[in-house]
């Protein structure tokens, strides 16, 4: 019942227009790849006959879209007014639903995507995570899946960490709750992860490597890990955690890490990947030979972290579980 009143609640919204585990880790040295334009076959050649012959009138056939409705693009969803009780802050955010969400009642699998340090909710739709899903869902290349990006405020810049006041809390306490409650998702952590850029890459990977039982899959792009144990507690340190953890290489969590070559936060990253390979814990780490620590380089990538976190998700609206009935 409370899902359905999450769906009215969300038609009103609308209304206002508000592991398989490989056996070494993968360290890989990539280019810029293409985007998700496809680019036309050649035609192949006919062969010349010496008689010659009617050619047939092909029959065009009309393609199936994928989408079950008239939509060809999702939407956002905004929460301005969200008052955090453990931060004690606004802690808005936004939610992109998929094209014929509403039409459809399917549940769909969720990332949490993380701002960096300096900038706001809205810099994953800068960088084009929304255009860029749009057109995968449109040609079959991306799954149809829930957005989430929430602001992490003045606590998320923080060093705070549990049982004191943190931003893991508000992520798994507060946030989390909110969009079970209001959207139809499938409450399963193969079909949720959790991803950030610099800082939020950093909130990304302390949560998830610490809640394998969360969260699936996790990316962090350009993250920043400190190595200051001062600043950051072994215990959610992901450097330490990598290291220590007893949890990690059973947890069967997807790992996905890449920067720039300039990138500054490189040194770091490696350090995770180096430890991680130590222990011999699958995970993906890519070096893109172009791109700085800004959002012309994650610009650049951002349809590979998307591929990243809906490899194993299902293309087809028809595969997604019902939101009439709990989720699997």
């Amino acid at each position: 019942m409370r899902l359905i009143i999450g769906l009215f609640c969300l038609i009103i919204l609308a209304a206002c227009d508000p592991m398989a585990p490989q056996p070494t880790p993968v360290v890989v040295l990539v280019s810029p790849i293409p985007s998700l334009t496809p680019t036309p076959r050649d035609t192949d050649t006919p062969t010349p006959t010496r008689t010659p012959v009617p050619t047939p009138t092909q029959v065009v056939l009309p393609t199936s879209t994928p989408f079950p409705c008239d939509e060809d693009s999702g939407r956002i969803v905004e929460f301005n007014d969200n008052f955090s009780e453990i931060a004690r802050e606004n802690l808005r955010y936004r939610v992109y639903i998929p094209p014929c969400y509403l039409e459809t009642q399917k549940r769909f699998p969720v990332v949490i995507l993380l701002h960096g340090l300096s900038y706001r909710e809205q810099q994953w739709e800068d960088i084009g995570v929304v255009n860029t899903l749009d057109q995968g869902i449109r040609l079959g290349a991306l799954p149809p899946m829930i957005l989430v990006m929430p602001y992490f405020g003045a606590i998320g810049q923080y060093n705070q960490f549990p049982p004191d006041p943190s931003y893991e809390t508000v992520i798994l306490e507060e946030l989390l709750p909110a969009i079970q409650a209001d959207f139809c998702t499938i409450e399963n952590r193969q079909f949720r992860a959790i991803g950030g850029i610099s800082r939020g890459g950093f909130w990304a990977y302390s949560i998830a490597m610490r809640h394998p039982d969360v969260f699936g899959s996790v990316g962090g792009h350009s993250a920043y890990f400190p190595d200051n144990l001062r600043e950051v507690p072994p215990p959610f340190n992901p450097l330490e955690i990598a290291r220590n953890s007893e949890l990690l290489p059973q947890a069967n969590l997807r790992m996905y890490l890449d920067n720039g070559a300039s990138d500054s936060s490189g040194p770091s990253l490696q350090a995770l990947s180096n430890r991680l390979q130590e222990r011999g814990i699958p995970h993906t780490y890519e070096i893109n030979l172009v791109g700085e620590h800004n959002n012309e380089y994650w610009s650049a990538h951002v349809d590979e972290y998307l591929q990243f976190y809906g490899e194993n998700w299902s293309r087809s609206y028809d595969a997604l579980p019902s939101c009439l009935e709990p989720s699997p």
